[in-house]
């Protein structure tokens, strides 16, 4: 399956496609785009919050920390992906977008979760 491709990141909305997202979201290996992406500790990103986005597990894996750039990374979570030999990369959520657009342009196998405000 080809990946989408990010057309446009702003506070509150992710462009994929031509279609427009308003609510954090998940990008799995295959390219499947779910919205209403809801963590246990919201703007504290946990291992138990990767199910979709390590299930087929990626070489690298992208994290949009929000707009701001608020959204933690537990180490937890780099440690456990580690252990899967998967690579974290963690950005403000537009810094991210460009980050996974540039990894499907290579042909990496990439996941990534986007938090879209703060």
């Amino acid at each position: 399956m080809t990946h989408p491709r990010i057309d446009h990141c702003a506070f509150g909305q992710m462009t994929i496609n031509g279609k427009t997202f308003s609510s954090d979201l998940i990008i799995d290996t295959n390219g499947n785009v779910r919205d209403n992406w809801r963590r246990r500790q919201g703007h504290n990103l946990v291992p138990e919050d990767l199910g979709p986005l390590t299930d087929d597990i990626p070489e690298k894996l992208i994290i949009g920390t929000g707009v701001s750039g608020r959204m933690s990374v537990a180490e937890s979570v780099r440690e456990a992906c580690r252990a899967r030999g998967i690579a974290v990369e963690a950005y403000p959520t537009a810094e991210a977008a460009q980050k996974f657009n540039e990894a499907v342009e290579t042909g990496a196998l990439v996941a990534a979760g986007f938090h879209l405000t703060c």
